[in-house]
């Protein structure tokens, strides 16, 4: 080799990475090295644990990030280690212990010289010291001991500083998820010296992400709501491979890489063969046959024992329907034990069959389902296929981050932007008063971009509303949302009935007719006029019940139109100032239910008639579901 390369893999950022569906994610890396001409053994290591060793892709390039031509790959091994070399947070961490180490040893000789002081202090007496040697004794005690003193102060200061970073350190340590025990050994063959770039490609398990979105409503001064929302495109992502992502291309995809083949099954043929009877040692004679003919081996179980062959017992096996081999035929593998299916019985056929083997009535005999079930047990073996690597990648949503994204080995959600989309809405008032008398805000979206399933947060004047769900929408598909009710419409609703009686003569049968009138008093108190707004009800439906008939009288242009189709209803009741356009149609002819739209003006108001018939026999007793018959008003 002319020359040895080592690269610690951790010590280059990650230049970009693709995140997949499927708990995996593809990440690329660059490495500008210079070569020697010859054969250069290149290795890096602290590669994630994780890495699928077949995903592994290398390319040379010039350090201008054309392709090269003159340098080649000659070899490329990538494997795991089982002991990794010391990572780089261990050997800080071991270097800083041994630091605090030395400076605890400091601190304990200070302190051992203190007390040497100390004691020879005390060790003096007026008998042995002179007035002089006394005094310049405590002038050098003083002088020394201050020092000291100082210099246990500052060891102190950075004994404490060392265990903070000692501290930190372990956080660290222990907030990274994942190991970095792979290595990778490249031979690189080049015409001549040179600087290169090298770039590499894997993919990596322990890697998620989510979508999440959040839609912004505002409103005007007047309180009126906008006609344009905006969609927040986020992304929750977490990794734990090992490595951290810092300052990379981050992309997100849909495409799922499970590793499995998604292609159409192949289909083989299905014969059907002659079902011969379960014996015991040896089968019935068989007459020759064409050897062209193929024909299914007889079902033959060895024993000790000799029973009688009855009329009953062949009768068991004579008749070819709900028989079942499995998908490997006889003839493809004579040597193999497949399963038989009969009934509620399974039956094991022989590995070695010849026509002309003979048997004895004398000796044929059936076996139980536990007796059979015994010698599956001991004889029978699986048939394993395995399964085929992926061979196409389906079509896929690619969601690409704006700016560069750092995200750490820690396991932990973090949320990035996508992009910040602004669309038209359609908003509309829509109440139910029958079931509940508020009016909601509800906006239809029409989403242009592709949606993923995930989370919505509904956002007004920058006040949480509410929370939903995308699901997956396709292009030009709408999504609706409400922004909460609106207190300042007013609605009242209520229900009259009243009963006639019809044919009360001797020969007729007496029918009770129940007439039913709602109706319903919009108010609006806003300064401004509604364009769109929605009251929606539900006609009684008799279903499959002939004797009972139901009669709509008013609005009549809603007895000949077509479902979801508005027509203009002309007998409009108590019509206020500003109000116009009112319109019904069927939203769910068959159920009943219908549709009132019109246009309420500012401070307007507005009363709705709906009156209907029941027809039914006078001692027929019927109810309702789901219609409430009780009357209420709400202001």
């Amino acid at each position: 080799m002319q020359g040895n390369i080592e690269i610690v893999a951790s010590g280059h950022p990650v230049t970009s990475v693709m995140v997949l569906k499927s708990s995996k994610a593809e990440v690329s890396r660059k490495f500008d090295i210079i070569v020697k001409e010859g054969r250069n053994k290149l290795t890096i290591t602290k590669l994630p644990t994780t890495i699928n060793e077949h995903s592994v892709r290398l390319s040379l390039h010039n350090s201008d990030g054309t392709p090269t031509e003159d340098i080649y790959l000659s070899d490329t091994v990538c494997y795991i280690v089982d002991r990794p070399r010391d990572e780089s947070s261990q050997s800080r961490l071991r270097a800083l212990e041994i630091k605090k180490s030395g400076l605890q040893s400091e601190k304990k000789m200070l302190d051992t010289q203190a007390e040497v002081m100390v004691s020879y202090a005390r060790s003096l007496t007026g008998q042995s010291t002179g007035t002089q040697d006394i005094d310049a004794f405590l002038n050098a005690f003083h002088e020394r001991g201050r020092k000291n003193i100082e210099s246990a102060m500052k060891i102190e200061e950075q004994i404490s500083e060392l265990d903070n970073q000692i501290q930190e350190e372990r956080r660290k340590k222990t907030s990274i998820k994942g190991t970095l025990n792979t290595e990778m050994t490249i031979v690189i063959t080049a015409d001549r010296s040179k600087q290169i770039q090298l770039r590499l490609t894997y993919v990596v398990n322990n890697t998620k992400w989510t979508p999440a979105y959040e839609l912004h409503a505002v409103t005007g001064e007047d309180g009126k709501p906008c006609s344009k929302v905006s969609l927040h495109y986020h992304a929750s992502i977490k990794q734990a491979t090992g490595e951290d992502w810092t300052g990379a291309s981050l992309t997100l995809s849909t495409v799922s890489t499970d590793g499995v083949l998604k292609e159409v099954p192949a289909l083989m043929p299905v014969e059907i063969y002659e079902q011969l009877p379960v014996v015991r040692g040896r089968h019935p004679r068989t007459q020759s046959r064409s050897p062209s003919r193929r024909h299914a081996p007889p079902i033959i179980i060895q024993t000790n024992r000799s029973r009688s062959y009855s009329r009953s017992a062949r009768s068991l096996t004579s008749s070819p329907a709900h028989c079942s081999i499995s998908n490997a035929t006889y003839a493809d593998n004579p040597g193999a034990v497949y399963q038989v299916h009969h009934g509620s019985t399974t039956f094991r056929v022989a590995p070695e069959f010849q026509a002309s083997q003979e048997i004895s009535p004398d000796d044929f005999d059936i076996l139980s389902d536990d007796e059979l079930q015994g010698q599956n047990t001991r004889t029978t073996r699986n048939l394993d296929l395995s399964a085929k690597q992926v061979t196409q990648t389906p079509m896929n949503l690619t969601y690409a981050v704006r700016g560069r994204a750092d995200i750490p080995s820690d396991g932990k959600d973090h949320t990035v932007t996508i992009a910040i989309l602004t669309f038209d809405a359609d908003i509309e008032y829509v109440s139910i008063p029958r079931l509940d008398p508020r009016v909601f805000l509800q906006v239809n979206l029409l989403l242009v971009p592709y949606q993923v399933l995930g989370p919505v947060s509904v956002i007004l004047d920058n006040n949480y509303v509410s929370s939903t769900r995308f699901s997956d929408v396709n292009r030009n598909d709408s999504f609706t949302f409400t922004l909460g009710d609106d207190p300042s419409i007013s609605i009242s609703y209520e229900r009259l009935s009243k009963v006639t009686k019809e044919g009360t003569h001797t020969f007729a049968e007496p029918i009770d007719i129940t007439t039913y009138t709602t109706s319903i008093t919009v108010h609006n108190t806003h300064p401004f006029s509604i364009e769109n707004f929605s009251i929606r009800d539900a006609l009684p439906v008799s279903g499959n019940d002939k004797r009972i008939k139901v009669l709509l009288r008013k609005p009549k242009e809603l007895v000949e139109a077509k479902e979801d189709n508005f027509v203009e209803v002309k007998d409009q009741g108590e019509v206020g100032d500003g109000n116009s356009g009112l319109q019904v149609k069927w939203k769910k002819e068959k159920e009943g239910i219908y549709e009132y739209r019109w246009k309420i003006g500012a401070s307007g108001s507005l009363k709705l008639e709906t009156v209907f018939d029941i027809k039914a026999p006078s001692d027929l007793a019927y109810q309702f579901s789901n219609f409430g018959i009780n009357c209420y008003h709400i202001e």
